[in-house]
């Protein structure tokens, strides 16, 4: 039986975004936070007295409660984690039965504020960005092994969120004796991944769909990717037929497993090349040279930290698809990717038409794509809604 929590409120007339559906209430909506600790689990209650939602509370986040649970009867404990990791995996599972690797759980989308899981196989990769959900960890840990015996169980909570919950930085192995190293098939497509040398939780599942895209326009094409990371937007088109394929990427760590992931998959070297440099400043060499490509290919990282940055990350995004476009042949094909919430799907349209303008090329916008099911957008939490992912052809 959970004790009885403590009671936290907020000022006059805040809660009727959260009785909307918000998750997250900001500590300038809350009363007073005096007496309470990171993590902890409370009762949040209007200014009036009116019970409003169960969650936990971090009076060192400028987010400082974040729902749990909209029933006031809720209890907070293993077997609450145990029901709501359990029916995010069924979701999933329905859903596409036959996948091996997909996003477990997404935060807020499947009501686990400060909780991600990537289940790669038998491997699981837990990030947790929270204090509540960090004081709850040694009990996600005990529903995953209780749900999937022999799981692996990986640990990377590497996020600046962190910080600003009052938490160290955490990248390692759970499950004793396990290697962080495995071989994941992606589509047909293999690749080996150190979890503990990987970016995010190891694998970018998010575009797993979108690589599709290059199923019938790669046969026999020149292709460039640039931001390649390990090579997967590359490597997808080098298996659905392109001749030639140009990997950039500036980590040198990174390239060397775009290498490792060719040769994994028995792709010759004769017909790929890897570039190891700012993408950016190659970009705009290549286009100033005349060089030409028929399939470029724009993934890069977020440049959209915050939307104070908007603009400044607008030109960033014009630059690189001002480049490929100029480079690309009649009939070639431009896919163009922004990771980043803070630019919406207007104005990531909007900023690569311009590019096209001023590059002087008709573009046709083939599809725009988003977030596979197993990121999917709870409404009305925009900011779970980040990728765009578009296809152009270009005249």
């Amino acid at each position: 039986m959970q004790a009885e929590l403590k009671k936290l409120f907020l000022k006059p007339h805040e809660e009727k975004r959260i009785l909307e559906g918000e998750f997250w209430a900001y500590d300038n909506e809350i009363r007073s936070l005096k007496g309470f600790v990171p993590g902890e689990v409370c009762r949040l209650y209007s200014a009036e007295g009116m019970y409003v939602a169960s969650g936990y509370v971090n009076p060192l986040s400028t987010i400082a409660f974040r729902v749990l649970s909209y029933d006031p009867d809720a209890v907070i404990d293993r077997e609450f984690l145990r029901r709501r990791i359990t029916e995010a995996d069924g979701q999933r599972r329905a859903l596409r039965p036959d996948n091996a690797c997909y996003r477990l759980a997404y935060g807020e989308a499947d009501f686990l504020p400060g909780l991600v899981i990537d289940r790669f196989d038998d491997t699981f990769i837990v990030q947790i960005t929270t204090a509540g959900m960090e004081n709850f960890k040694d009990d996600i840990f005990a529903v995953i092994a209780e749900l999937t015996p022999g799981a692996v169980i990986i640990e990377k909570s590497l996020v600046a969120a962190r910080e600003k919950e009052g938490l160290p930085l955490l990248n390692r192995i759970i499950t004793p004796g396990a290697s962080a190293d495995r071989v994941i098939e992606i589509n047909g497509v293999r690749f080996r991944v150190d979890f503990l040398k990987s970016q995010k939780t190891g694998f970018f599942l998010d575009q797993r769909d979108n690589y599709m895209l290059l199923a019938p326009i790669a046969g026999g094409r020149e292709v460039l990717d640039a931001f390649s990371y390990a090579g997967a937007w590359g490597l997808h088109a080098r298996c659905f037929g392109a001749r030639q394929v140009e990997f950039i990427e500036i980590s040198g760590d990174y390239m060397a497993q775009a290498r490792e992931n060719a040769a994994l998959n028995g792709f010759a070297a004769e017909g790929l090349s890897f570039v190891q440099d700012d993408a950016i400043k190659v970009l705009k060499e290549m286009s100033k040279a005349g060089m030409r490509r028929d399939i470029v290919i724009l993934d890069p990282p977020a440049f959209v930290k915050s939307r104070a940055k908007l603009k400044e990350a607008l030109r960033g995004y014009k630059e690189i698809n001002l480049r490929a476009l100029k480079m690309l042949r009649p009939g070639g094909f431009l896919v163009s990717c922004s990771c980043s919430h803070f630019l919406g799907r207007d104005d990531f349209i909007a900023v690569i038409q311009e590019a096209a303008h001023d590059a002087h090329r008709r573009i046709k916008l083939i599809e725009l794509r988003g977030q596979p099911y197993d990121h999917a957008v709870l409404l009305p939490l925009f900011q779970s809604d980040y990728l765009k992912c578009a296809l152009f052809y270009v005249y």
